[in-house]
């Protein structure tokens, strides 16, 4: 139903959000490098706006903006991406 998929959707928001000021500590996922848990990441980030999630642009939610600015920076996202994938942005 629509008001289980508004739930949903807040709920995602919620948590990404309230996991933000992790990504201030290390460039990747807990890490210095860029590993197998950004790879699983990025797809959730990059679909977000097209299932209606605004992360917003608050102080709080900063480090993780820049986190996936520098996820989506990388060719090997860009070249993974699908022609329908490309089109979400």
């Amino acid at each position: 139903s629509a008001a289980e998929l508004d739930k949903a959707r807040k709920e995602l928001r919620e948590s990404l959000v309230s996991i933000a000021p992790i990504f201030a500590e290390k460039p990747y996922f807990m890490s210095d490098e860029f590993t197998i848990v950004d790879c699983c990441v990025t797809p959730i980030l990059w679909r977000l706006p097209s299932l209606g999630i605004d992360l917003g642009n608050h102080k709080s939610v900063q480090p993780l903006l820049e986190y996936r600015a520098r996820l989506f920076a990388r060719d090997a996202v860009r070249l993974s991406l699908s022609d329908q994938e490309k089109e979400m942005v």
